[in-house]
Parts: C-alpha cells; sequence; structure tokens
C-alpha cells in the first residue's frame, strides 16, 4: 500500500511540475506608430514564471518574432531592429487607474451596508492605491485618476509627479442616487481617451467589484456620456487594441463573489492580466506586482511583414532551458495609404499631397450662417470631449476651457487650460472678440486675440470648432 501512494505521488508530481513551474509570455503592448514612416512595429513583453513574478536576464536569442496576415500562414521575422531591457525605466510608463466608485463600494468585504468608513471597500482601495502612488519613484512616470459609476469622471489626466492625484484620491465621494450604477464597459471606452495624446507604454488598472450594471436596466434613460443603451465589451477592446493600451484587472472582493467575464477577456486580448483580491492586503501587493510585471519587460521592435492586411497578427515564440511558450497578439496595419505595400505608387501619393492642399483650402473659406443666434460649434473633437456641441453666445463672456464651471468644458486635452478662451461680446460695437490665456490658432493664424467673423476656425490644440454670428444680424 505505501508503495502504491509512493508510485502515485511520483506519477502526479510528474504529471503536473511542467504547469507549475512553467514560465509564461505575454505581448503586452504592440506599438505601431512607426509602420507607416520606416514599416517597424515595436513589442512590448512581459515573460512571468508561476508565481507571477518577472523573469530577468533574458536575451534576444529568447524570443523569435513570427507574422501574419491572417492568424494562420506565421513568417519569421528576420528584421529585428532593436532589443532592449529596462526601456521602460527610462523612458517612463503611462498609468490611469480607474477606480469604481458605485454604491456597493461603500459596502463591506462581505457585502453589508455599514457606516463605518474605515471597513468600506472603498476605503481600502484608496490606501492600496496610496501606496502604489508613493512606490512611483521615476519622474518620467505619469500617473492618472478617473472613476466611474453610472457615469465616467476623470479626476486627472496622467501627469508626472503623484502628490497631486493623490490628492483627488482623497476627494472621492459616494455616488448620488442617479450614479449609482456600474458602466464598466462604458466607462473604460472613455478612458482610453485619455491616452490618445500620449507615447510610449501605456497601462489601464481598473478596479471592479461586481459586474458590467447598466443604468439603462433599471432607469430605462439613455447614458448622455455613452449615447447609447448598453456598451458592449467588445467597444472598449478595440478601442485598447487600436491605441496599443493593456488592461490590468483587478476583481475586488470577497471569495466567491460573481466577476466580470467580459473584462476578464477584455484584458487578456489587450494584453494585459487579471487579479483577484479580497482584501487590503492582497489589493496593495496587486497593484505593486503589476508595476514590477511593467518594468521589467523586454522591447523588441521589429521590421513588419509587406502582406497587406487591415489586421495583422503577431506571435512570440519564447524559449528558455529548452522550454517553449508562446503568444499571439493582433494590431491594426491600416494607414492613410490604405493596407501596407512594397512601394508607394505615385499616383496614390500626389493624391494624398492633393488632399492635403484641398484640407488646406477648404480652412481658408468661410462657412455660412447655419443657426439663428451667434454660437459657436465644434466640428472636430480631436483628442477632447467637449461638454457640448454647440455652444450659444447669448452672455457678455462664454469661457472655453477644463474647469467644470467654464461654458463648454472640455476633458481630455491636458494642454487645455481652466479658463483656455474667452469669447467676449461688445454691445456698442456688435462684435464677438476671442481672447485666449495663450497663444490660439484661428484660420491657420495664432494670435492671442481676434475679431471673429462668420466661418472663423477656431483651434484649440486639435479640437476645432466653427463661429457663427447668427443668421439674425444679418435679417435686422
Amino acid at each position: 500500500m505505501f508503495l502504491k501512494r509512493i508510485t502515485v505521488w511520483v506519477l502526479f508530481t510528474f504529471i503536473i511540475t511542467p504547469y507549475v513551474v512553467a514560465d509564461s509570455v505575454r505581448i503586452s503592448q504592440i506599438d505601431s506608430a512607426n509602420l507607416l514612416l520606416n514599416q517597424e512595429v515595436k513589442l512590448y513583453l512581459s515573460v512571468i514564471d508561476n508565481r507571477g513574478d518577472a523573469i530577468e536576464n533574458l536575451d534576444r536569442d529568447n524570443f523569435q518574432v513570427m507574422e501574419s496576415a491572417n492568424g494562420k500562414n506565421y513568417i519569421k521575422s528576420e528584421g529585428v531592429t532593436q532589443f532592449q531591457v529596462g526601456s521602460n525605466y527610462e523612458t517612463g510608463v503611462n498609468f490611469l487607474l480607474l477606480v469604481d466608485n458605485s454604491e456597493s463600494m461603500y459596502w463591506t468585504m462581505e457585502g453589508k451596508k455599514t457606516a463605518n468608513v474605515s471597513l468600506r471597500r472603498i476605503t481600502h482601495a484608496k490606501r492600496a492605491m496610496s501606496a502604489f502612488l508613493k512606490s512611483i519613484t521615476n519622474p518620467n512616470d505619469k500617473v492618472g485618476l478617473a472613476v466611474y459609476n453610472t457615469f465616467y469622471r476623470l479626476l486627472s489626466e496622467p501627469i508626472e509627479g503623484t502628490a497631486h492625484v493623490e490628492a483627488f484620491l482623497e476627494k472621492i465621494e459616494r455616488p448620488t442616487s442617479d450614479a449609482i450604477y456600474t458602466e464598466i464597459y462604458g466607462g473604460l471606452t472613455l478612458a482610453v481617451d485619455e491616452f490618445q495624446k500620449l507615447k510610449g507604454r501605456k497601462a489601464i488598472i481598473i478596479l471592479s467589484d461586481g459586474v458590467n450594471n447598466p443604468g439603462y436596466r433599471h432607469r430605462k434613460l439613455i447614458n448622455p456620456q455613452f449615447g447609447q443603451k448598453n456598451v458592449p465589451f467588445q467597444k472598449p477592446l478595440e478601442e485598447l487594441q487600436r491605441e496599443g493600451i493593456s488592461l490590468y484587472v483587478i476583481n475586488f472582493g470577497p471569495k466567491g463573489e460573481k466577476k466580470d467575464r467580459n473584462l476578464i477577456k477584455i484584458a487578456q486580448q489587450s494584453g494585459g492580466v487579471t487579479f483577484n483580491a479580497h482584501n487590503q492586503k492582497e489589493l496593495r501587493q496587486i497593484y505593486l506586482k503589476i508595476m514590477d510585471q511593467i518594468l521589467k519587460e523586454y522591447v523588441i521592435s521589429y521590421r513588419a511583414t509587406m502582406d497587406p492586411a487591415e489586421k495583422k497578427f503577431v506571435r512570440i515564440k519564447y524559449t528558455n532551458n529548452k522550454k517553449q511558450r508562446t503568444a499571439s497578439r493582433v494590431y491594426f496595419a491600416s494607414s492613410v495609404f490604405g493596407t501596407p505595400s512594397k512601394s508607394i505608387n505615385m499616383f496614390v501619393f500626389l493624391a494624398f499631397i492633393i488632399a492635403c492642399l484641398l484640407l488646406w483650402l477648404i480652412s481658408k473659406l468661410k462657412f455660412e450662417k447655419q443657426h439663428a443666434q451667434p454660437t459657436v460649434e465644434v466640428i472636430n473633437s480631436g483628442a477632447g470631449s467637449p461638454s457640448t456641441k454647440i455652444l450659444t453666445l447669448d452672455n457678455e463672456q462664454t469661457i472655453i476651457g477644463s474647469a467644470p464651471e467654464s461654458d463648454m468644458t472640455i476633458a481630455g486635452i491636458p494642454e487645455i487650460e481652466n479658463q483656455h478662451a474667452t469669447i467676449i461680446y461688445d454691445e456698442k460695437k456688435d462684435q464677438y472678440q476671442l481672447v485666449g490665456e495663450t497663444k490660439l490658432i484661428v484660420n491657420n493664424q495664432v494670435v492671442t486675440t481676434k475679431i471673429l467673423e462668420s466661418g472663423d476656425l477656431i483651434n484649440l490644440n486639435g479640437m476645432t470648432m466653427v463661429f457663427d454670428e447668427g443668421s439674425e444680424k444679418n435679417e435686422s
């Protein structure tokens, strides 16, 4: 009997050991920003052991890059142009902490309502994130903070230095009755916008204590931020893939509590990982583990294949101690010239130049009056999120800026000041004047002040709006 038990134990150990001690490789981010210029793609690779710790001291020979236009036929890339270790230390990492601020976050870990602030889940989350912020010492790192419930709210765009972010962390308050629900997919979609202008390594760390629970299910009102009843999980996933952002998911709550399965899929397919935390100590350790994994990533740059395709599939083969592991990801390969080709046709290039010239000429033209009252209308939001698309100028002063109290609030563009531009109405002269805190661009000209005329194009750091003095003025 004893010999039988020993035999079973040996067989069991032999069978499970490869899975227990095996390393794993993950393509955490794909950066195709240089694809058009030099056909180069940059891969961020995370290699971890069974404990979730990053494996160090690997070299270029441990990795092989392959690419496919259809996800089936992979071609080995011979054009590896760069292999970097510790690159994220040098260039810095862009983090966005996305925090669940629904009603259940103000319950205990056991899911009971409580008036004791120290027992609430949100309190545990704040303390863990505060420890994470204090651990960031690299001046090149940037951290932003946002919360989501029925609505999405950006508290701080990714910035250098953590003191400012930590101050906002303490200001997170219990949601009002109309904001108690959990729009995970909608909030995540808007969070991706915060990274559009940033380059380099980008990661969103989302804290969730439940599942996607849209307010429309309960209130039958379309969310004004998302413009639809229910945001499907495929929407934030595609946005994450297009922007090259990896999502790290932390499910926070007691064991056995229901988790959002689609959120786990989004993390996996965007190059991130899902963690489960059941108390404040585990939550704090997970934030630090995510940081450690990202900082110890390997970066490989390679020449992309020339096969035309809107989407390209990348596969990494990792070999270490005679063991192999693979990881695959997809990235979008389309460009302003269409899908990649072996050579750029001169007629296509000429058409591109003509299109640019036409765009410049159009910007010089004046638009016809479309509104009865004087207005400014956003015609291209760029990377920003304006509080309104059309703003009627019915006050002596109209303020446009990032401050919530502005007449038009612009979120998502870090360069926008609290009071970035003011439109002043001169009743005696019956005219509108644009005045900027900094230099502005009107009709492709840099100005600090400008008497506005119908059709004037105002550009505020990528957001374009047109001034219309209104049809009633001509009729009077």
